[in-house]
């Protein structure tokens, strides 16, 4: 029998995660398709464990590492279906995913690409589809909605969707040249849709087809982010259709009142958004907090249960005690207990992580955003101003008695959505926030890559200004007199 569908998995390590989705993939595997899995050099037993499935499986290992991008066009070059599947090895399948992913091609042939439904493993939608927002940058569509809201269960044509599970017509794919290797696993798959919309072709999102996503489980990003960011902004940033705002409202989640004169009425559904303003802002950041913690640390007790070779269903939190009722408990006793977890789970990635498995980076990310702010309070006067290169995230700008500013931005004060052309750019902004009060320049551990991309920068602020002495990230103190004499007693 000829193969009409082609399954692509490509790998880097993580060989458990590698067996537990070929095991599910194979055992619903139809007898017209294949599964092709791309050994993109890894360094742990991936290939032993490869050779142990035999027949069941075709395999390519590819000696460097050289990425998703050119370990799934290699894939696509030894598959032989006219419909590629594209699937990380992050994800489980769950019963009748494939088939319904080829029913959904076949009744659209319109659609080049088709992606699916993905599940956070405490069963939230993690990807409904990606939408553009008025950043101009991609979002994965209603991220932490219930599987069973009526907007994620709605299959449409949307400008683009995750490679995570990525169905693509052969024809297409090779028309428009496969993925981008430009792009360093993060944004392949966006530019590969929007590259696809440019020939005529549609991408849809198909409900029915379900999966559960580890996200970014199997691939690190690290400073290679930043990459694929810049290559994205000068592609397609301000050619992108920003269409947020306009699915919230055909999803009747955003609804606008046009009265005689302005101004006008948005009702909001308060599972979409919150309104940050004024009195509201401390009690929507500890609402905002309490979700962002409980889906972490959901998914960083998953990724544990599975490296001690546990099922993924049902995975749940055991604290020590029973837990205080809902209306005894305080905020901040809730926020302090979940750091308290927090560092728990952090000592169980330092246990389990022996056999070369990485933990989750969220986790750890938010205790470093808790020990830069820590840190500009205990080195920075009340009162300061205080640039922090944040890359967006208000939560590194929130300090006691000191305003926090992005930096760069754009001219309203919000964060630029973009990184300085060069050390030109940055330091012409550099110097025109300093002129409005800027007092202090923050760079943390996640932007320190700035001090070597930057040169010209990096020579600037060590010539003209003082590091402030601590041990979480680089202040410099942006006053005329930081030079010499200010260096002298503190850390370079």
């Amino acid at each position: 029998m000829s193969v009409a569908v082609s399954v692509i998995v490509p790998v880097h390590g993580r060989a458990q995660l590698t067996q537990r989705c070929l095991d599910k993939v194979l055992a619903g595997l139809p007898a017209d398709a294949e599964l092709l899995v791309v050994d993109d050099a890894s360094p742990d037993g991936t290939p032993e464990l490869l050779g142990g499935y035999g027949d069941a499986i075709g395999s390519v290992r590819l000696e460097e590492n050289a990425g998703f991008a050119r370990a799934c066009n290699e894939g696509a070059d030894r598959a032989h279906g006219e419909l590629l599947v594209f699937l990380n090895n992050d994800v489980e399948p769950t019963a009748g995913w494939l088939e319904a992913l080829r029913r959904y091609a076949e009744a659209n042939p319109q659609a080049a690409a088709v992606g699916a439904k993905l599940l956070y493993p405490n069963g939230t939608i993690q990807h409904a589809g990606v939408v553009f927002g008025q950043d101009g940058y991609p979002h994965h569509l209603y991220a932490g909605f219930p599987s069973e809201h009526p907007a994620v269960n709605r299959s449409r044509p949307l400008q683009a969707v995750t490679g995570a599970c990525l169905v693509v017509r052969r024809a297409a794919f090779e028309a428009a040249g496969g993925f981008d290797p430009g792009y360093l696993n993060s944004l392949e798959d966006v530019d590969l849709c929007l590259r696809l919309r440019d020939e005529g072709h549609e991408v849809h999102y198909c409900h029915e087809a379900a999966l559960l996503h580890l996200e970014s489980a199997s691939r690190g990003r690290d400073d290679r982010f930043e990459r694929s960011v810049a290559l994205y902004q000068e592609r397609w940033r301000e050619r992108v259709h920003r269409d947020d705002l306009a699915i919230y409202a055909a999803d009747d989640l955003l609804r606008v009142e046009y009265p005689a004169s302005y101004p006008l009425r948005f009702e909001i559904d308060p599972i979409l958004a919150v309104v940050d303003r004024g009195r509201e802002e401390k009690i929507e950041r500890l609402l905002g907090s309490y979700a962002g913690q409980v889906s972490d640390l959901l998914q960083e007790v998953t990724r544990l249960t599975v490296l001690s070779g546990g099922s993924t269903a049902g995975a749940e939190m055991q604290g020590d005690a029973d837990p205080a009722p809902a209306a005894a408990l305080d905020h901040e006793t809730f926020l302090s207990r979940a750091s308290e977890i927090e560092e728990e789970i952090r000592g169980l990635q330092a246990a389990a992580n022996g056999d070369g498995d990485a933990a989750s980076g969220t986790l750890g990310y938010r205790h470093e955003v808790e020990v830069v702010r820590r840190a500009v309070v205990e080195s920075v006067p009340a009162g300061s101003v205080v640039l922090v290169a944040s890359r967006g995230d208000r939560e590194l700008l929130r300090f006691d008695e000191r305003t926090g500013w992005h930096f760069p931005q754009a001219p309203d004060g919000r964060y630029g959505g973009h990184h300085p052309a060069d050390s030109d750019s940055a330091i012409a902004q550099l110097e025109e926030l300093r002129a409005k009060g800027a007092g202090y320049l923050v760079f943390p551990p996640t932007a320190a890559w700035w001090l070597e991309h930057y040169e010209g920068l990096a020579g600037y602020l060590d010539e003209r200004f003082a590091r402030v002495e601590n041990d979480a990230c680089e202040i410099f103190r942006l006053d005329d007199n930081g030079g010499a004499e200010g260096r002298s007693t503190l850390r370079r």
